[in-house]
C-alpha cells in the first residue's frame, strides 16, 4: 500500500473543500480527509442498513421473488375472472335482450372491476 498522503490523490475542488472543512474545525487537513471518510462511510452503512439492502442474503431475496410470483398469479387470476364475468355478462345481456338500468349496471360494475383489476384483489378475500 501506498504511504504517500491520501489528500495527493483529490482534485483541486475536492482538495479546497477539505481545507475549508480543517479550517473551519482547527484540525489538520490530515485529520479532516481521515473525520470526513470515516463519516462517509458510517452514514453509507447506516444508509445500507436502513433500507435493508445490506441484509440481503440470496435465500431472503428468494423469498421476495417468492412473494412478488404469487401476487402477479392472484392479479392474473383476478382479472381472469372479471374479464369472463364481462364475457359472461355480454353473452346474457344479448342473449336475453335485456337492456334495462340495472343490467347497464351490471356491465358498468363489470368494466370497473376489470380496469381496477390490478389493484382491488388486495381487498377481496378470495383474493390475498
Amino acid at each position: 500500500m501506498s504511504q504517500e498522503p491520501l489528500e495527493g490523490h483529490l482534485n483541486s475542488d475536492t482538495k479546497a473543500a477539505v481545507t475549508e472543512y480543517a479550517e473551519a474545525h482547527d484540525i489538520s487537513v490530515g485529520d479532516a480527509v481521515e473525520k470526513l471518510v470515516n463519516t462517509g462511510l458510517t452514514a453509507s452503512k447506516s444508509d445500507l442498513s436502513a433500507s435493508g439492502e445490506g441484509n440481503l442474503t440470496p435465500a431472503r431475496l428468494e423469498s421476495q421473488q417468492q412473494t412478488l410470483a404469487r401476487q402477479q398469479r392472484q392479479i392474473v387470476r383476478f382479472q381472469k375472472v372479471t374479464i369472463f364475468g364481462g364475457l359472461g355478462w355480454a353473452v346474457l345481456t344479448f342473449a336475453t335482450g335485456a337492456n334495462g338500468p340495472v343490467w347497464t349496471a351490471i356491465g358498468m360494475a363489470m368494466i370497473v372491476l376489470m380496469a381496477a383489476s390490478t389493484y382491488i384483489w388486495e381487498y377481496l378475500p378470495g383474493f390475498r
